[in-house]
């Protein structure tokens, strides 16, 4: 029997949601055959089995989240295994672990005659953050003695988290003991590390609801209600929109930017070359990337674990697109240089590619300044988060005609607002409005010598 254990697609993903087996139990399998699509912080992935084979069963439901070296599926691939009793089976390199030893008995710390054979009783111990396969032999070999029991109730017990929840407390520098849990049985979840870090920044105790969190009772459902899991994308949003604003003290310029030149340049520049005007957002996105140059804190993130600001040479422009997922932020990489048109034909490429489900995690990764724009839903303004660990986001509103006075005369006018959300801790008010007044002033005068 084959364990396929989920396998390291790179990327620095360390966990993955099941969300769509391929394959059912008893399906005959082929080598390289898709077999799941999995949800990671970056897209939708395929994996495809390593092996030929019957399925013997499936390690997770739709919805789970399973960490890197879980297994994922059995394969009935037809080869006996020479493991004898008590030893781990030996994996294919993917996803493998060395083979760990049987579980040490007390013979191997002699304190009398030897006891008479027969398997040693197990230490109690809580419940893992998900059971998938009870038969396999333990992941770490047991401690080499009992836990003790608290010597009384302030006493807390090894924190129970996940792999990835304890690398998110190292990165934070956060002591993952020292966190309360609110996930089942007390265990930490990702929310309580961002949770108790955002605490620790605001340089005071952990606040008293995060501790209360645990005893504050579930939600008494109303006839009329209708429940639906937080998974795939929408959970992935949940995640980083949290951990975007717990870490991050955000502040919002708003600017109004009359373009009604750039509106008669785009009609004028469609016309004469009998196609679909180009897009405001290819403007504005060009505009701010000719700017940026001259607002490094704005094209730059804060490494919180050593407290240095990290200065990116190049641009990695992030555009926000909506889909039937939900918000996800392609990137156009090395944006600084390229033409108008070049940026039009990337975003549109990026927002048609995104909406079919059809990018790459490299696509996703990387955003070093976001734009964010509903088009004609736009609004008047909106406070954007920003894309973390990115210190920026510019967010691009409606266009509306407008009466305006043009000298002594009111005249109608294209207006539209623009709105950026910055890292205060990284960029000043002052920065921050002179960077809007620069990206303005090339709006305005519809200033893009391609076109002149």
């Amino acid at each position: 029997m084959f364990q396929f254990k989920l396998p390291d697609l790179g990327e620095g993903i360390a966990e993955v949601e099941v969300v769509e087996w391929l394959v059912r139990e008893g399906d005959v399998v082929q080598e390289d055959q898709p077999i799941a699509d999995v949800q990671t912080d970056k897209a939708r992935l395929e994996i495809s089995s390593p092996r030929a084979g019957r399925v013997h069963r499936l390690c997770a439901k739709g919805g789970d989240i399973l960490p890197v070296g879980q297994i994922l599926i059995e394969i009935d691939d037809g080869v006996e295994s020479a493991a004898a009793p008590g030893t781990a089976r030996p994996e294919s390199d993917t996803g493998s672990e060395e083979a760990l030893p049987a579980a040490p008995t007390a013979a191997e710390e002699p304190r009398g005659p030897a006891a008479p054979a027969g398997p040693p009783p197990r230490e109690p111990s809580p419940p893992p953050e998900r059971s998938i396969d009870t038969k396999q032999p333990p992941r770490m070999p047991p401690r080499p003695q009992a836990r003790p029991a608290p010597a009384s109730p302030g006493l807390r017990r090894p924190a129970e988290a996940v792999p990835p929840v304890r690398e998110l407390a190292k990165q934070l520098g956060v002591d993952i003991e020292q966190v309360p849990g609110t996930g089942p049985e007390g265990r930490v979840m990702r929310r309580d590390v961002e949770a108790f870090h955002a605490e620790l920044k605001r340089g005071g105790p952990i606040h008293a609801a995060v501790r209360a969190a645990p005893e504050e009772p579930a939600l008494r459902d109303e006839p009329d209600w209708t429940r639906r899991p937080l998974r795939g994308v929408r959970r992935l949003i949940a995640e980083r929109m949290v951990r975007s604003k717990s870490i991050i003290p955000h502040y919002t310029f708003v600017e109004e930017v009359d373009v009604t030149v750039l509106e008669d340049m785009r009609k004028a520049l469609a016309e004469a070359a009998g196609q679909e005007k180009i897009s405001p957002l290819a403007f504005i996105a060009h505009a701010a990337v000719r700017v940026l140059p001259r607002f490094p804190q704005m094209n730059a993130c804060l490494d919180e674990k050593s407290g240095e600001m990290i200065y990116k040479a190049k641009i990695h422009l992030g555009i926000a697109v909506a889909t039937d997922e939900g918000l996800m932020v392609p990137v156009i990489r090395d944006a600084a240089g390229r033409s108008v048109a070049e940026l039009a034909a990337m975003i549109r490429d990026l927002s048609e590619r995104a909406r079919a489900n059809r990018l790459d995690p490299p696509a996703l990764k990387g955003a070093t300044f976001a734009v964010t724009s509903l088009g004609k839903l736009g609004g008047l303004m909106a406070t954007p988060i920003i894309h973390y660990p990115a210190s920026a986001i510019l967010g691009v509103h409606a266009i509306r005609t407008l009466p305006r006075y043009v000298g002594s005369r009111v005249q109608p006018r294209k207006l539209l607002n623009l709105s950026v959300s910055l890292d205060h801790r990284i960029v000043d008010g002052f920065e921050g409005a002179r960077f809007v007044q620069e990206v303005k002033a090339i709006l305005e005068q519809a200033d893009f010598p391609e076109f002149k």
